[in-house]
């Protein structure tokens, strides 16, 4: 299979990042490539059923379907301004950012992509121009695509990226950055300081001191994916275990974790992975702050998370033994 060879210095280990939250457009567009194949993994079959019976009964949502589908083609290339670098919050944001593309740009990746011909091809058109009603259209395809197929959806897509990154988390607080990169699965190898990755396209990526966004994704699969073009902020989406995918969907309607910790506790483990402050996970579980520092006190009790103190606030973060039981160990 051909390799993408991403080339690291020095510097690049220090700038190395691994988002611990679901990133919403690589998970939409990921996940729209898999509705235009046939693939046998098993994690996607009740999910593929639930769009389809959706689809069948909605028609913004075929629209949107048939939208977002010729915007990110199953195909070794889609446009990159789909999938922006930054760690954005909420669904509005990351379109704004989709769409934020300039002119230049817009056409190259959009141009890419266009059918040779159909009815279709002049609304890509339309889209690689940024005319007007074309990017509206976009934009409200992206908004009812995740809305419908995303959205219901991410406590599974969530709670699937947090049992898998445990691990790795781990390893990379036991044996540093390229421990990390040694544990990524089967579709790479790392020999420093290179490290080949199976992908569509054999090419050559110098990170040259930017560092690399390593973006777990519950929709990719088989091999990881990249940004086509080498100029932007270096990233790489890459799959996370079948088996991480249907733990998490068989738990959809409570997890080990809940039934050993609570629904509000488990959510709390979980969200403490990356870190957080005591009002951080009030908006984020969705209790007072008094009730969460009552539950961090029973979780640090337990040897589960530890609590670092600064002035007026307080950092939750998760211990070694915490990740053991959120990856079910």
């Amino acid at each position: 299979m051909p390799q993408l060879r991403i080339h690291f210095t020095d510097r690049d280990f220090a700038r190395m990042r691994l988002r611990l939250k679901p990133d919403l457009m690589w998970e939409v567009v990921s996940s729209a490539q898999i509705l235009q194949h046939k693939d046998d993994d098993l994690s996607f079959g009740a999910w593929r059923r639930s769009v389809r019976e959706l689809a069948a009964r909605d028609p913004e949502l075929r629209t949107a379907l048939h939208t977002v589908v010729t915007a990110a083609p199953h195909a070794a290339y889609f446009p990159d301004l789909l999938t922006p670098p930054d760690d954005l919050c909420g669904i509005d944001q990351c379109i704004d950012a989709v769409l934020s593309a300039g002119p230049d740009r817009l056409r190259a990746e959009i141009d890419l992509v266009r059918p040779a011909s159909g009815p279709q091809a002049s609304r890509v058109d339309d889209l690689a121009r940024g005319r007007s009603p074309a990017l509206r259209q976009l934009r409200e395809a992206l908004r009812v695509y995740f809305r419908s197929v995303i959205a219901p959806h991410l406590p599974t897509i969530e709670a699937g990226l947090s049992s898998d990154v445990a691990p790795w988390i781990q390893r990379y607080l036991h044996d540093g950055p390229e421990g990390l990169l040694d544990a990524l699965g089967p579709a790479t190898r790392w020999d420093p300081p290179v490290l080949s990755v199976d992908h569509p396209l054999d090419r050559d990526l110098h990170l040259d001191g930017r560092g690399l966004v390593l973006i777990p994704c519950y929709f990719v699969l088989h091999h990881p994916m990249a940004l086509a073009d080498p100029q932007l902020p270096p990233a790489l989406a890459f799959p996370i275990r079948t088996e991480s995918r249907l733990l998490a969907a068989g738990r959809a309607g409570g997890d080990h974790l809940t039934a050993l910790l609570g629904s509000t506790r488990a959510s709390i483990l979980r969200s403490v992975v990356g870190g957080s402050t005591t009002t951080g996970l009030a908006k984020l579980v969705g209790v007072a702050p008094a009730t969460v520092s009552h539950h961090t006190r029973i979780l640090r009790e337990g040897g589960l998370i530890a609590t670092e103190r600064e002035e007026t606030f307080a950092r939750h973060l998760i211990t070694p033994l915490g990740l053991r039981v959120l990856a079910g160990r």
